[in-house]
């Protein structure tokens, strides 16, 4: 079927639902990630800590999103977006391939940066060797994916001019099952990703609700993986023969997913906020339960020398911290502290949090602590 071909340069909005909602998606999750960006600011302000290696991956992830999005209006007016391949001219096809070729390439930088920021996080929590390990090797198949994704953007044609030119001398591979490979990819990391903190929060010796809190707070990755299998299956109905046309719902859901990532990185770091306003508002209730949350725990008003005492015990499992606390910031910490009289001795079996480093000042919250052993005559 023939169409109309566009004549101007600048190219009206296709009368499309899907393309209005292109828009909408794209305006709502600008909002959203300025917001979480606001109060991941706010939150550090809070308790005054320096910018730091997560804190740069997570705000070049904000910048490169930001440009997807400048590119979005490019590809909207400048690029046909929505209408059929055959109603475009040859310099709007053109324009509409290199920019979908910079956004994948924008697209795999900032997703990259969200979660490096993430996984950084994590392994400043978690300081056990293992968690390290697998962290690095995370760490290393995100950069992989990268390196993927801005490749087959650029090789899967060849010559590259391919891509807007379908009249140049060049032959192109299956650029479909490419891109399904990419995303299956991205899935496959995001499902690690939110699999990687349970094993350690299930370890934890901690009460039942507090270990429930703290694998939902680490839950909040499952919303990503779901967001980055709804795009993986619009690629489904992607023709490369109809491309402007059929891209619509691909481009929806990568602006969706990549939000959702980005507020997903902010989210855990955010409770110095939270707390900033139920005080403000709830003075009261968040005063009686911070302070019934300090009795007995285990801190400077405890007397070393009580201690020693035989059958004493001094269990501590949630502590929150106070503001002036720069090693565990959002979450509070986590901590167990059991002393047991044995024939004139006494074992102390004390969980101390890891000592704060350039990166652990970065206050994830929660620290995975060395067990160190004393003994007392």
């Amino acid at each position: 079927m023939d169409h109309q071909k566009l004549t101007t340069v600048t190219v009206p909005l296709a009368p499309r639902e899907e393309v209005a909602q292109c828009i909408r998606t794209t305006i709502i999750f600008s909002v959203l990630v300025a917001v979480w960006t606001g109060l991941r600011l706010w939150s550090r302000r809070i308790r005054q800590l320096p910018i730091n290696l997560p804190d740069i991956f997570f705000y070049v992830s904000v910048a490169t999103f930001y440009a997807m999005v400048v590119c979005l209006f490019i590809l909207l007016y400048m690029g046909g977006i929505g209408y059929h391949m055959d109603q475009l001219q040859k310099y709007h096809i053109a324009r509409l391939t290199q920019c979908m070729l910079v956004i994948q390439a924008l697209y795999g930088i900032s997703m990259c940066g969200a979660k490096w920021s993430i996984l950084w996080t994590l392994k400043n929590i978690f300081a056990v060797r293992s968690f390290q390990i697998i962290s690095w090797i995370v760490i290393g198949f995100q950069a992989a994916w990268v390196v993927m994704t801005i490749l087959i953007g650029l090789l899967v044609c060849r010559p590259i001019e391919k891509n807007w030119d379908p009249t140049a001398v060049g032959t192109c591979g299956d650029q479909i099952a490419a891109y399904t490979a990419v995303s299956i990819y991205n899935v496959v990391v995001d499902v690690v990703m939110c699999l990687m903190p349970i094993p350690m929060i299930l370890k934890l010796q901690l009460k039942k609700p507090y270990k429930l809190a703290l694998l939902g707070i680490f839950s909040i990755g499952a919303v990503s993986v779901a967001f980055a299998t709804i795009r993986l299956l619009s690629f489904r109905q992607l023709d490369f023969n109809d491309f402007a046309y059929t891209v619509v719902d691909v481009v929806t859901w990568t602006y969706a997913e990549m939000g959702v990532v980005i507020m997903v990185a902010c989210s855990p770091l955010l409770r110095p906020v939270f707390d900033k306003v139920f005080r403000r508002f709830m003075p009261s209730r968040f005063t009686k339960r911070s302070n019934q949350q300090s009795h007995g725990t285990l801190g400077s008003n405890v007397d070393p020398m009580d201690l020693r005492k035989p059958k004493s015990r001094v269990r501590n499992e949630f502590q929150t911290i106070g503001d002036s606390e720069e090693s565990l910031v959002e979450l509070g910490q986590l901590g167990r502290s059991q002393v047991v009289a044995t024939s004139g001795k006494a074992e102390k079996n004390l969980y101390l949090q890891k000592e704060a480093s350039d990166d652990s000042s970065y206050g994830a919250g929660i620290l995975v602590q060395r067990e160190i052993t004393q003994t007392f005559k």
